[in-house]
């Protein structure tokens, strides 16, 4: 027996479902500020703007402070990355907050604040950059040309970087139905116009929650677990992003796999730093 199941109502069946599944999830967890409890949004107005963003980067083995959180001389020899960049941290109770509930409540449009987030606080990095390279035109003294020296080709060029979310695995994602980073960094790149891959760089094996681990064991535990899938990044310059951040394995191990197929400077963006 031949059964013909007519398009349009096959839509709307999956939409009525997927409006069922919205239903039952308000009625679990009804959309209400995480700072004030005010109806209707997950971050009101208000709340959102008590949210530092983190001023001051720094290396993030050592914790000496720099511009714009690169690996001093002495670290990157043990890292892939060029650096992190940490928009605020995860003390923070509203990050937390923000992050637990996108991750694990399937709050998704919660990502839509924490993308704002990312935006702001990289608007601001751009204007630092802005600030410094008119001082090689007007003249400026030893400690003002240091900084300009070591401004990353990741500012200098913005508009030329190639946005890569960190993957997860596919048992993760079939549990969470999305990846957060991924849609981080959709909301991240439309905002600038950039270019965005999140489909070449993937994670082919799921092991141990790298929280529970030790540092050491954290290097170990994500051997082998991505690969690049697609052509040569031609020194391209890459931002890798990511909700949170601890010590930098997932995002160093991502780097490596980058770097081996040809990418330029490659940096972690991230909501937190855990």
């Amino acid at each position: 027996m031949n059964v013909i199941i007519n398009k349009n109502k096959f839509i709307k069946i999956k939409q009525n479902a997927s409006d069922i599944w919205s239903f039952f999830l308000d009625l679990i967890f009804p959309i209400e500020c995480l700072g004030c409890g005010r109806e209707g949004q997950w971050l009101c107005q208000t709340c959102f703007k008590k949210i530092n963003l983190k001023a001051e980067q720094y290396c993030l083995h050592c914790k000496r402070g720099n511009d714009f959180g690169e690996f001093c001389s002495l670290c990157r020899v043990n890292y892939d990355l060029t650096g992190v960049w940490i928009a605020s941290l995860y003390e923070n109770k509203l990050i937390s907050k923000a992050i637990k509930s996108l991750k694990y409540y399937f709050a998704s449009s919660l990502a839509d604040d924490l993308g704002k987030l990312l935006i702001f606080f990289v608007n601001n990095l751009i204007n630092q950059g802005r600030i410094l390279k008119p001082d090689l035109k007007a003249g400026v003294g030893w400690q003002g040309l240091n900084r300009a020296e070591n401004l990353p080709l990741a500012i200098l060029d913005f508009k030329a970087n190639l946005i890569i979310p960190v993957p997860l695995a596919k048992k993760r994602w079939r549990w969470r139905g999305f990846n957060q980073a991924e849609i981080l960094g959709k909301i991240f790149a439309g905002y600038y116009g950039l270019e965005i891959n999140a489909c070449d760089l993937v994670r082919i094996k799921h092991k141990k929650p790298q929280v529970k681990l030790t540092e050491k064991n954290r290097l170990s535990n994500l051997k082998d677990c991505f690969v690049w899938r697609g052509g040569s990044l031609n020194k391209r310059n890459i931002i890798l992003l990511d909700d949170v951040v601890t010590t930098g394995a997932t995002l160093n191990e991502c780097a490596r796999v980058l770097r081996a197929n040809g990418a330029g400077e490659v940096w972690g963006l991230v909501v937190a730093k855990g």
